[in-house]
């Protein structure tokens, strides 16, 4: 049986879809229908029914895959056996990381990985903080990374608060709120979870405060309500590491600076500890080092600017 194969057949199987496997995995659409039709001809089974849009595995498709997995578990252990041998850190990660903060934290993050091991390869997968993959998906990953709330599993790499920032345009419009009561009369940009609209929860040492802001802009994306606060749309709840440069520039300003949520957790948490391997023992070194006191990170890093002055009649933001 052809691994190519067996591992385009996975890659379909996980997303329903030869497009997006195909997109995904930066491979020619051609290609992987034909390793499909290679496999299905050479077990003699259909492995997949079409229903609109979505492949939906059979049941000798739902089979395959579970033993799929199994095999691809077992040449990445030999190819990680082998790699030990030499003095080399090389190998595949497998990331999984959930929140909303990619390109901000996670993506830096691996890119001071692969510049000390640039032979080891990276697939970084995110999840909905509403759809969290299988445990037989969890299987294929080497490692979680996520924004923990009441959970205590894994190591934490670091923490973060939450905190309240605008635009100088909107501050000028509206003016500078001088403590949490005064946020009933600002406009705010809300973030929805899945559970519903984000409160804005502050506090200032024993005091505890839960807002909810008046709000005609609401977005489940970070970046968005990120985007939204630099063009002068209202207040936006925000993580502090990730209004830093958007602060720095002066595109942001904090407010209430002495009101902030309580500390979130940031975690890793191993899938397969008894399956250790060099290039995860190097992974863990990196992790623990980037979120280390005096840690400066070099490469390039993502930011909302804000390019046209605010009493230019042109429109103008952009990322």
């Amino acid at each position: 049986m052809n691994t190519e194969a067996l591992t385009s057949f996975v890659k379909i199987a996980e997303l329903r879809s030869l497009s997006a496997a195909a997109k995904l995995y930066g491979l020619p659409k051609s290609t992987l229908s034909l390793r499909l039709k290679h496999l299905e001809n050479d077990l003699n089974v259909e492995l997949f029914e079409r229903v609109g849009r979505k492949l939906i595995l059979t049941d000798a498709g739902q089979t395959l895959l579970t033993h799929a997995r199994k095999i691809q578990e077992s040449c990445d252990a030999a190819r990680a056996a082998v790699t030990e041998l030499s003095d080399d850190v090389a190998g595949t990660l497998r990331i999984g990381a959930r929140g909303e903060f990619g390109t901000a934290f996670y993506a830096q993050m691996l890119i001071a990985f692969r510049r000390l091991y640039p032979k080891v390869d990276i697939e970084l997968t995110f999840f909905s903080t509403s759809a969290f993959f299988s445990a037989e998906s969890l299987d294929t990953l080497d490692a979680v990374i996520s924004w923990d709330e009441d959970e205590e599993e894994g190591e934490t790499l670091s923490t973060a608060t939450f905190a309240l920032f605008a635009s100088k345009s909107y501050i000028e419009r509206a003016g500078m709120p001088k403590n949490p009561r005064d946020l009933a009369e600002h406009q705010g940009i809300v973030y929805r979870m899945p559970s519903g609209l984000q409160h804005w929860w502050l506090q200032n040492g024993a005091a505890r405060e839960s807002i909810l802001p008046r709000s005609n802009l609401i977005a489940n994306d970070y970046w968005t309500i990120k985007y939204f606060a630099v063009a002068g749309e209202g207040i936006a709840y925000l993580p502090r590491f990730f209004t830093a440069l958007e602060c720095e520039r002066g595109h942001l300003v904090p407010l209430l600076d002495s009101w902030a949520s309580a500390e979130r957790r940031v975690s890793i948490q191993i899938t397969r500890p008894h399956a250790s391997s060099r290039k995860m023992e190097a992974f863990m070194d990196v992790c623990r080092r980037y979120f280390s006191p005096g840690f400066v990170f070099t490469g390039p890093r993502y930011y909302v600017e804000s390019i046209h002055l605010p009493n230019e009649t042109e429109e103008g933001s952009s990322p």
